[in-house]
């Protein structure tokens, strides 16, 4: 299933042309013809590396998700789980904390880059947890990735899935950046999609 959506993503980046930002600039009407066809509420699968219970391998483990496109320019995630984040987290603490979490709703901006197939980049805004951990009470703010190709959407036009990907940049803790994160990427599929 990877290999499949590393090949989209190659799709994706290998149709975008960094040197040509103008390329990405839709019509009106191009962007409602987009927003028509992905808009709407999903439901599907997180998918995200686990480490094994012995800690020595990682393995692809998946959680139930929703998320929905309710203007050209947001998508909403409704149930962000802090388990997954948690996988990343070095310090144990945290960790558990994270873990242990209620989920959030994850506010994304998004911008429709190409219409055949549908897809756009997806910017997530920060998330911020009230954790008590280590003997008090702690801030911490998940930053995500933004303007990132790597951070995107797209519609299979074929099975008529829309995957949707983000990616996790670091974690502020009390307001100071910690090297407590570990590179991931989180990829949403969907198995049900409902018009608006």
């Amino acid at each position: 299933m990877f290999c499949c959506l590393t090949a989209l993503c190659i799709t994706s980046c290998l149709n975008s042309d960094d040197n040509n930002k103008s390329s990405w600039a839709l019509s009106k009407a191009e962007i409602a013809q987009c927003f028509q066809t992905v808009a709407g509420n999903y439901t599907g699968d997180l998918l995200y590396r686990a480490k094994s219970d012995d800690g020595r391998s990682e393995q692809i483990d998946t959680l139930d998700a929703s998320w929905y496109i309710p203007t050209d320019s947001t998508l909403f995630i409704t149930n962000f789980p802090g388990k997954v984040l948690a996988e990343y987290v070095s310090n144990q603490a945290l960790k558990e904390a994270l873990a242990s979490a209620p989920d959030q709703v994850v506010k994304c901006q998004i911008g429709f880059l190409q219409t055949s197939p549908v897809e756009f980049l997806i910017n997530p805004y920060t998330i911020e947890y009230n954790l008590q951990y280590s003997g008090s009470q702690h801030k911490v703010h998940v930053v995500f990735y933004a303007n990132n190709t790597y951070s995107f959407g797209a519609l299979d036009p074929t099975s008529k899935e829309l995957m949707v990907k983000i990616i996790p940049a670091t974690l502020y803790v009390d307001g100071q950046q910690t090297s407590y994160l570990t590179s991931s990427q989180l990829i949403f599929l969907s198995k049900k999609h409902e018009a608006i």
